[in-house]
């Protein structure tokens, strides 16, 4: 049953191609290449940002990263229009790592937009500024890039649930992020988690069941043609 609901999530979401989506032992993960780069890179940068930076350090990181995130987001668009548009067919593992960093990179983001709209007070502190930290985080991203191209057998169930947990985790964040977006609900927080999130995230997880029904009749609705 759980499965069900997974593989009808990615149906809501992507195509789910087999040609095109990476298999892990005999296992194809509930969303393609791309889809389950972009999702997986956001949430374990998510996480390991939660877990570097808990002093409500609220601003970008330095322009050097800024740039190469950007280079990131864009190399996901390129390898997108040669897959779609031109001739050129890219590999799924190229499709992987580029949604992978892409994803990690849009995190990098909106971390600091979430840590200056939650908190009451935040810390005018650059994220990821400290180069040792840096290099940690990108080698904690290069080990789970590294552990999913393997596609060792064992790890097949792993990646398949971090791709459903990471879709869901996603749409939560993005969502609770353009929540406190509004006055009534941003700089309240003294910490976190606080009761502070509970409203919020009960609106951010409505909201992602929503855009997820809808998200699958449209689909449904585009097969009919």
């Amino acid at each position: 049953m759980i499965n069900n609901l997974i593989e009808k999530m990615g149906f809501s979401i992507c195509h789910q191609l087999p040609s095109r989506s990476l298999n892990i032992g005999n296992l194809y993960l509930p969303v393609c290449s791309r889809c389950s780069g972009i999702y997986i890179g956001f949430t374990v940068s998510a996480i390991i940002l939660f877990i570097m930076f808990r002093k409500k350090e609220n601003s970008l990181p330095p322009a050097y990263i800024i740039v190469i995130s950007c280079l990131f987001i864009l190399s996901t668009m390129a390898n997108g229009i040669l897959s779609y548009l031109t001739p050129f067919s890219t590999s799924n593992n190229a499709r992987f790592v580029t949604g992978f960093l892409c994803g990690a990179s849009v995190a990098i983001m909106l971390y600091p937009i979430f840590v200056f709209q939650y908190y009451k007070k935040s810390k005018n502190i650059k994220i990821l500024s400290n180069p040792v930290k840096f290099v940690a985080y990108l080698t904690i991203l290069m080990i789970f890039i590294a552990a999913a191209l393997a596609r060792i057998s064992f790890l097949d169930y792993f990646f398949y649930y971090l791709t459903a947990f990471s879709i869901i985790f996603t749409f939560y964040f993005v969502n609770l992020v353009i929540t406190f977006l509004v006055p009534f609900f941003s700089q309240r927080a003294e910490k976190l988690p606080g009761r502070y999130l509970v409203l919020p995230s009960v609106i951010s997880i409505s909201l992602l069941a929503i855009e997820l029904f809808l998200s699958y009749r449209f689909h449904q609705f585009l097969l009919k043609f």
